[in-house]
C-alpha cells in the first residue's frame, strides 16, 4: 500500500489532523534524550499479537500518548511503513516508526518499548523473529533522525541488549538508558 503525499494532506484535513506540511527549524538543543522519550511512551510488557499487524495495533494503543492522537490511525500509517520495508534490525529488534514524521497531536518525541509475548517473523535483516519493538513517534524530521540514531546506539551496547533481553525492570532499563545518554553526550 502507497500513500501519496496529496492524498495523505486531503485525508487529514478530513479528519481534522494537523500534519507537518513544511519541516520546521530545530535547533540542535531541541534535540531529546531517548531515556526522556521512553518515559514519555513507556516500557510495555506482556504485548501480544500473533501477527505484525496484531502487535502494533496493541503496541499503538498501549503506548502512552495524548488523547488526541487516534491510535487507529497511527497503528495504520506503521503497518504502512512495514509495507515499505521492514523496520526488523536484527538481534530480535525492531524499531516501528513512521515514514516521514507527522504531526499526531505531540509536541515531543515518544519511544515506546514494547515485549512482545510471542516472537514475530518481522522479516528481519538476520531472519530472527522479532521480541523488543522500539516504537517511534516524533514531530519532527531532525529529532526523528536522532532518535533513530540513539536507538541505533543503544542497541549495540551489550549490557543494554542483556536487559532487553531478559526483560529487565523498568527502572534498569532507564537506568541504562540514562547512561547511554550521558556517553553519547561525552
Amino acid at each position: 500500500m502507497t500513500f501519496h503525499r496529496e492524498a495523505m494532506i486531503a485525508w487529514a484535513n478530513e479528519h481534522s489532523f494537523r500534519i507537518a506540511l513544511e519541516v520546521p527549524g530545530e535547533a540542535p538543543t531541541d534535540l531529546p534524550n531517548l531515556s526522556t522519550c521512553v518515559r514519555a511512551g513507556g516500557i510495555h510488557y506482556h504485548v501480544g499479537g500473533d501477527s505484525v499487524e496484531d502487535s502494533l495495533g496493541e503496541s499503538t494503543f498501549r503506548l502512552d500518548l495524548p488523547d488526541l492522537v487516534d491510535r487507529e490511525f497511527l497503528h495504520q500509517v506503521l503497518l504502512a511503513r512495514e509495507d515499505l520495508g521492514s523496520t526488523g534490525v536484527g538481534e530480535g529488534f525492531a524499531v516501528p516508526h513512521v515514514r516521514a514524521p507527522l504531526v499526531l497531536h505531540i509536541d515531543q518525541p515518544h519511544v515506546g518499548i514494547c515485549f512482545l509475548d510471542k516472537a514475530l517473523d518481522w522479516g528481519s535483516v538476520d531472519k530472527n523473529p522479532v521480541d523488543t519493538l522500539f516504537v517511534l513517534l516524533s514531530p519532527g524530521i531532525r529529532a526523528h533522525l536522532h532518535l533513530l540514531s540513539r536507538i541505533s546506539f543503544s542497541l549495540r551496547d551489550d549490557t543494554m541488549r542483556s536487559l532487553l533481553s531478559s526483560r529487565a525492570e523498568e527502572g534498569e532499563i532507564l537506568a541504562r538508558l540514562d547512561l547511554l545518554d550521558e556517553l553519547i553526550v561525552s
